[in-house]
């Protein structure tokens, strides 16, 4: 493949030279790829500044692409916590870089604007002096109810004045994180492993003093798969929805109770505890029900880390259903 970087790249109006991104990818190659050929070729990056940071097992599918970019192997799985932190690191390193670019692996399935880059970080250079740094520039975000310490997605309207607006946690998404951020030791807690490591890190940004904001134009844009059936509809083909994956209730229903212990009080543990049963009698199957209820037991005493009982066995579909005429998994997967 060519790694030139196309006009509409190249032309957005926005230097990248101080910016590095970070992918940090787990069991999905081919979602991994797309996301590292969007970085290059659309939004601009020189491949020189994309980190790939694979989490024990995965990488690219196109080994010219994954030679062209620092790829950082991780010995063993140390989740998106874990994974995140490593390629802040690497990327900062030596480097003379004021922003990193964070990107999930499977960021590329849902309807961003794109070139995005360059245009946040216009947004990002008018923002005024003299009141709270900006700390990062999330994609899509979420803002807490009155009590229970449970989060609505935030969709502005289309028309507002604003093209930054505050948010309380969000997704790691798509990121556009301030240098500054990490320089004041404010960085991704790998014991969370995986579930809510993104809100702990983004509420201890503004414990620091930074502020949390999204841009409104990708807020908008994929308004649609911030609820629950959107975000079915944007995987289905190309990866197991949450439904799918009954390992996630375990840590839903157990770093919550972390959540409530570092950011909230007791009136979020109870609501956490009805909203779990709810979840529960909801469940799917009798895996995801036993993986709420031991999250909670777990939770309750304070374990943390990777349950090796609970993790992924499936990234991605061998292909989108638009290619193959299926919207399963195919031959292989239960091999990965």
């Amino acid at each position: 493949m060519s790694l030139d970087v196309t006009e509409e790249g190249a032309g957005s109006g926005g230097s990248l030279e101080h910016v590095a991104a970070v992918v940090v990818t787990h069991r999905r190659r081919r979602l991994a790829t797309e996301v590292v050929r969007n970085l290059i070729a659309v939004e601009g990056f020189a491949p020189e500044h994309v980190v790939l940071v694979v989490n024990c097992d995965g990488g690219l599918d196109d080994p010219v692409l994954e030679a062209a970019i620092r790829t950082i192997r991780l010995k063993e799985n140390l989740g998106p916590a874990g994974g995140f932190r490593e390629g802040m690191a690497a990327a900062l390193e030596g480097r003379d870089i004021d922003w990193v670019y964070l990107c999930e692996d499977d960021i590329g399935l849902f309807d961003l604007p794109s070139p995005r880059v360059a245009r946040v970080l216009q947004l990002a250079a008018a923002w005024p002096s003299g009141g709270e740094p900006l700390g990062a520039i999330v994609a899509y975000g979420r803002r807490f109810g009155r009590h229970s310490g449970g989060t609505d997605a935030f969709v502005p309207p289309a028309d507002g004045p604003e093209a930054l607006l505050p948010v309380d946690v969000a997704a790691w998404g798509a990121t556009l994180l301030a240098r500054t951020v990490v320089d004041a030791g404010v960085l991704p807690d790998d014991r969370w492993f995986f579930g809510y490591e993104d809100f702990d890190f983004f509420l201890n940004l503004q414990k620091a003093g930074f502020a949390l904001v999204v841009d409104r134009l990708s807020a908008v844009a994929v308004g649609a798969q911030m609820t629950s059936a959107g975000r079915d509809r944007a995987f289905a083909t190309a990866r197991p929805t949450d439904a799918e994956e009954a390992w996630r209730a375990y840590y839903v229903a157990r770093n919550f109770i972390e959540v409530a212990r570092l950011h909230g009080d007791a009136r979020w543990v109870g609501w956490h505890l009805v909203y779990s049963a709810r979840r529960a009698q909801l469940a799917a199957s009798g895996a995801e029900r036993w993986a709420t209820v031991r999250g909670l037991w777990d939770g309750f005493r304070g374990r943390l880390g990777p349950n090796p009982r609970y993790l992924r066995d499936t990234g991605e579909w061998d292909a989108p259903a638009a290619e193959t005429g299926t919207s399963g998994p195919g031959e292989g997967d239960a091999a990965r």
